[in-house]
């Protein structure tokens, strides 16, 4: 006997139908923040990131859907895989499937966001190994004399 009611199951797929979108939204933009870096086009990566903002803002909103929908359904502290576990049927074994499908999104979208690090780190590379030939190259100031140069910035990869 399931403990959840019909409406309760419709809320809780409408949740998980709408992680997934979200999920697939975030990975195409991964995809866009990799050719962005490629074509070194920065205000097109930026353009990216601001967008990546809106992306994580709707995240937790749906975090707060989820949250409230488990509050209201006395299921506070369970995990996705638990909450199906008390549905029967027809209704367990299609938020079986979407959930096979989210924690299949889940990988793709660590997968894609480990991608664009390491692109980002291989162009700090680039960008770090041309500083260090352009070290040694002379400048001069308007009037032909030598100039001291600064010592040339470093980039160096952070994690977020």
């Amino acid at each position: 006997m399931s403990s959840y009611t019909q409406d309760d199951f419709v809320s809780f797929r409408n949740i998980i139908n709408e992680t997934l979108a979200l999920f697939n939204d975030l990975i195409g933009l991964e995809n866009k923040k990799i050719d962005a870096i490629s074509e070194n086009d920065v205000t097109l990566l930026d353009t990216y990131l601001n967008d990546e903002q809106a992306y994580l803002l709707q995240m937790r909103g749906l975090d707060y859907k989820r949250e409230k929908m488990q509050g209201q359904l006395g299921s506070d502290g369970l995990t996705f895989r638990q909450m199906i576990d008390k549905f029967d049927g027809g209704e367990k074994e299609a938020l079986n499937a979407l959930y096979e499908e989210l924690s299949s999104k889940s990988s793709e979208l660590k997968k894609s966001i480990s991608n664009t690090r390491k692109f980002i780190d291989l162009h700090l590379n680039s960008i770090n190994a041309l500083l260090e030939k352009l070290d040694g190259a002379a400048t001069y100031d308007k009037k032909g004399a030598k100039e001291q140069k600064p010592p040339p910035a470093r980039f160096t990869p952070t994690k977020a």
